[in-house]
């Protein structure tokens, strides 16, 4: 039953990792599911930390489900989790990440991508050869 008056009561889904570089990562996760949510989701906020720590909180700017996280150490491993924010508070926490670990310096990975947009990748970066 939807409560207009009350935070979330659904947590959103557990975070990904899509683009990993050295430095940053894009976190992508799925929406609460409509009738957790209370009313209009305006944000989400993001707790990480090296190891399983969560000693980092942001919020994001919009309620999109995808967020790209910088400052972050090279070769490191980081775990995330994200809650939904209305009007009226915050929701649950999602589970947890896997661990995450940042690329080496100089390099990046690519994970969770369709296949489309892998392709697009892939021909993008041979035709650079």
């Amino acid at each position: 039953m939807l409560n207009y008056f009350t935070a979330p009561t659904g947590s959103p889904g557990v975070p990904s990792a899509s683009t990993i570089i050295s430095t940053s990562i894009t976190l992508t996760w799925t929406e609460i599911d409509c009738l957790d949510r209370n009313g209009v989701i305006t944000s989400y906020m993001i707790q990480y930390g090296e190891g399983t720590n969560k000693d980092i909180t942001i919020t994001t700017p919009s309620s999109a489900t995808t967020h790209l996280i910088t400052g972050l150490k090279p070769f490191t491993q980081y775990t995330f989790t994200v809650v939904g924010v209305n009007s009226m508070g915050t929701g649950p926490f999602s589970n947890p990440s896997e661990v995450i670990r940042t690329a080496e310096d100089g390099k990046y990975y690519l994970e969770n991508l369709p296949l489309d947009l892998f392709l697009d990748v892939l021909i993008s970066f041979l035709l650079r050869k």
